[in-house]
């Protein structure tokens, strides 16, 4: 009894014998050893790179792994690398698919070779460091849906340009388009640039704020007001 500490012993001071003693301590440490493998596996699931370099976070997930083994439930390379792979995210589809294809099992030190040689390719690609991967990624598709939206703009403008005859590309006089950028849409008294984006006066489509919010949606008003002037 002079060997516990005074937590433990509050918890076994009513047993009477040594074999209830012995029985209370492991019930009461083996149920801590449960929760422990139980939560550390849920964070083997959920556990995403996000941010994380892939150093960071293979090493974090390698420290799960090595919690699973000191609770008595070691977990082999097949089992870790299949917990890596569901964390990673799209932009390694490419090497998630070569690791698929092989026939042979890939181990967690193979895995996390290819993934750091993909991760300074993509760093070389980007310029930047390589937790900007996923950064430049979304800003990429961003870039993408805005610049459609400027394409489809410009188009309705040039062919309400070649109906009016006289007046020039995109429906506004030629002699007030020589010097307008070719991308901006210009309000009817031919003073403010008109955004593509957002369809508001005063800046033009690089400017924009929302020129990287996939979710932005324009003022219909002012769209209705852009395509009829």
């Amino acid at each position: 009894m002079s060997s516990l500490s005074r937590e433990v012993l509050t918890q076994v001071a009513t047993c009477t014998y040594a074999a209830q003693l012995w029985k209370a301590l492991e019930d009461m440490y083996a149920s801590q050893t449960r929760a422990r493998i139980v939560n550390t596996r849920i964070a083997l699931t959920t556990t995403q790179k996000g941010n994380m370099t892939i150093a960071e976070y293979v090493g974090k997930m390698k420290t799960l792994a090595d919690e699973m083994a000191t609770a008595g439930k070691p977990i082999d390379d097949e089992e870790l690398v299949s917990y890596i792979i569901t964390g990673l995210d799209l932009e390694y589809n490419p090497v998630i698919s070569a690791v698929l294809a092989r026939v042979e099992p890939i181990t967690v030190n193979e895995l996390y070779t290819q993934l750091t040689n993909f991760e300074q390719r993509v760093d070389l690609w980007h310029g930047g460091s390589p937790s900007s991967v996923n950064t430049a990624a979304r800003r990429g598709r961003g870039a993408g849906r805005g610049a459609v939206r400027g394409t489809g703009a410009r188009g309705r403008g040039a062919n309400r340009g070649r109906g009016n005859g006289g007046r020039g590309r995109g429906g506004f006089p030629g002699n007030n388009n020589k010097n307008r950028p070719a991308n901006n849409f210009v309000n009817s008294n031919g003073d403010k640039p008109m955004c593509q984006v957002c369809f508001k006066e005063g800046h033009t489509a690089a400017d924009c704020w929302h020129r990287y919010d996939e979710t932005y949606v324009p003022d219909q008003r002012l769209v209705n007001a852009a395509t009829s002037s």
